[in-house]
């Protein structure tokens, strides 16, 4: 599988507003949703410049403006640009945004190396370029300024397995043994098996780290999210039952387990924080 940047943009841009309402309606728990937010207010602060790279509709943009950062926005899908826009505008937060800009994660040579405090990747886009991710990240941290943090998340190969089993069974008898097995083996997983969803490359935390340690930066934390969700089946009819003191009290379960070492390759998605090097650090 080869990552094409037209066909990602072109996916993006018939997806539309589903990007946008996949908490709403289930497909992503709103658990998930709140450990990748749990780290955005540990790592970014007021005044802080931060690119929101593969951004879509803008459900961490809204964040980086509340926490009062100066956002610069890109992504790959113009439709995916404009809904980032008009949800910043219905929020009165536009005037946090510096720039939406149509960019590739590959390809951010519309702006100058060093000059973010922080970098956020969150969701699919490392995925979703395949057997460049190396590159993308290049890109990402040139951009970081040094001693600035890279929020990244990836697709998880074990969290989608064993939490999607039955999926799994599924696809075997669809496709074959053999196929499902080459998922598992390599993390690649087509478009074909995933009904024409863009192909993605699934991370075990080994896989992802080893990736991490061959740039100029260190890791500085890492956490499943959607872990209950993967093992718990917390599905949208059973977080309604939830009074909100509890909902908030299974949310801290999950920060502080997913965070745990054992628990990080397990859950929807492995969200790693990485710090740039400075100049006089030695590469790891």
């Amino acid at each position: 599988m080869r990552y094409d940047c037209s066909r990602a943009a072109s996916f993006y841009d018939e997806y539309g507003e589903r990007e946008w309402t996949r908490f709403a309606d289930g497909r992503t728990s709103p658990i998930s949703l709140a450990v990748h937010l749990h780290y955005l207010r540990r790592f970014v602060r007021t005044g802080d410049r931060v690119l929101d790279a593969g951004a879509g509709p803008g459900r961490f943009t809204l964040e980086l403006a509340r926490l009062g950062a100066d956002v610069v926005v890109a992504d790959v899908s113009p439709v995916q640009l404009e809904l980032n826009r008009a949800k910043l505008e219905e929020a009165r937060l536009a005037e946090r945004v510096i720039d939406w800009l149509q960019a590739d994660i590959l390809d951010l040579s519309a702006l100058p190396d060093d000059n973010f405090d922080a970098v956020v990747c969150y969701g699919g886009p490392l995925s979703y370029v395949l057997d460049r991710a190396d590159e993308a990240l290049d890109e990402l941290l040139r951009v970081t300024k040094p001693g600035g943090h890279l929020l990244l998340s990836v697709m998880s190969l074990v969290g989608a397995t064993v939490g999607g089993l039955a999926v799994g069974v599924d696809l075997a008898r669809q496709h074959g043994l053999g196929a499902v097995r080459s998922v598992i083996e390599t993390g690649n997983l087509p478009s074909a098996m995933i009904g024409g969803h863009l192909e993605m490359h699934l991370y075990r935390w080994g896989e992802l780290e080893a990736m991490l340690r061959r740039h100029r930066c260190s890791i500085v934390a890492a956490s499943a999210s959607s872990l209950a969700d993967r093992f718990g089946r917390l599905h949208r009819d059973f977080l309604s039952t939830l009074t909100d003191e509890e909902l908030r009290e299974i949310t801290e379960w999950e920060i502080d387990l997913a965070a745990d070492p054992g628990a990080v390759s397990a859950g929807e998605h492995i969200i790693a924080v990485v710090q740039k090097d400075r100049p006089d650090r030695p590469a790891q």
